[in-house]
């Protein structure tokens, strides 16, 4: 009886522990990403539902390589930290050619975000 009471503690405090897990997972709140590029430097916008996700994130522009967006293997160009509004800006970062996209990195309570790829 003593062996039966243990593995029942100890199957509920898996659970518990796999809830709270997934409850901070669900917990994120999504982020989307704009990006347009000036004729001199990028420019765009961080937007989400929590406030508190759209100021002071980290932005990178990443000029893409391949057919698909890999911030793993694509060579990152820019970094900025949006304004109290989301917005960003490279600032006068010069001509650019080729293909681009802007990363929103994930915080604790903010899920990444990407930008659609723009050809400049």
């Amino acid at each position: 009886m003593k062996k039966l009471s243990i593995a029942l503690v100890v199957a509920l405090l898996c659970g518990a522990v796999a809830m709270v897990g997934t409850a901070g997972a669900r917990g994120k709140a999504a982020t989307t990403v704009t990006i347009k590029f000036n004729g001199d430097g990028f420019q765009g916008k961080v937007k989400s539902s929590k406030s508190k996700c759209v100021k002071n994130r980290t932005v990178k522009v990443y000029k893409q390589k391949g057919s698909s967006q890999d911030p793993s293997t694509d060579k990152k160009m820019f970094k900025d930290t949006t304004e109290d509004n989301g917005s960003w800006d490279t600032g006068n970062s010069g001509q650019a050619k080729g293909k681009f996209y802007a990363l929103a990195t994930g915080t604790d309570s903010c899920k990444k975000g990407f930008s659609k790829t723009i050809k400049v």
